[in-house]
């Protein structure tokens, strides 16, 4: 089976099985944002998911993988789902994780570490996201992260203005 590299939006299901069965390791699908897609790709031989916006980079509508990954873990129960986009704190990583991601990516605030500091920077970054982890943690009554659930976060409800504005 032939793909076009120059246009990805040619990619299929199909393309998926036939790399499904050449590759014999750990398949993992990185940028989905739907139930649906999840379902696919797990239909498809993924071994895990990673939900992903690209970091917003290749489409700034996409939907925000936050608000994609309760979806996604929901429709591939036996999957482990990754996050990866938009984190940017200690709190992130907590949100993630008390949505059922198994892991969670951290890159641009380390990036950013990097351009302003080097090594030293990326050091700090890691120092600032870890204690903001551990102080979450504290403040949610949790010892170990595996005792987050959705039931810790707050869901945002609309105000009666933003509903009024809304088509």
């Amino acid at each position: 089976m032939l793909r076009d590299f120059s246009d990805r939006g040619t990619f299929t299901p199909d393309h998926l099985r036939a790399i499904r069965r050449q590759w014999p390791g750990q398949l993992v699908v990185k940028g989905v944002l739907t139930a649906q897609d999840a379902r696919r790709v797990a239909d498809c031989g993924a071994d895990a998911i990673i939900v992903s916006n690209h970091g917003g980079r290749q489409l700034a509508g996409a939907r925000a993988t936050l608000r994609a990954l309760p979806d996604v873990v929901a429709a591939c129960p036996g999957l482990p789902v990754m996050l990866d986009s938009g984190v940017r704190s200690g709190t992130d990583v907590l949100q993630a994780l008390a949505l059922g991601a198994r892991m969670v990516f951290v890159g641009r605030p380390f990036l950013q570490a990097a351009a302003v500091a080097g090594a030293a920077g990326i050091q700090h970054a890691i120092e600032l996201i870890a204690g903001e982890v551990s102080r979450g943690m504290g403040m949610l009554g949790v010892t170990r992260t595996t005792q987050l659930h959705p039931g810790l976060l707050v869901r945002r409800h609309p105000t009666p203005e933003s509903k009024a504005t809304t088509p």
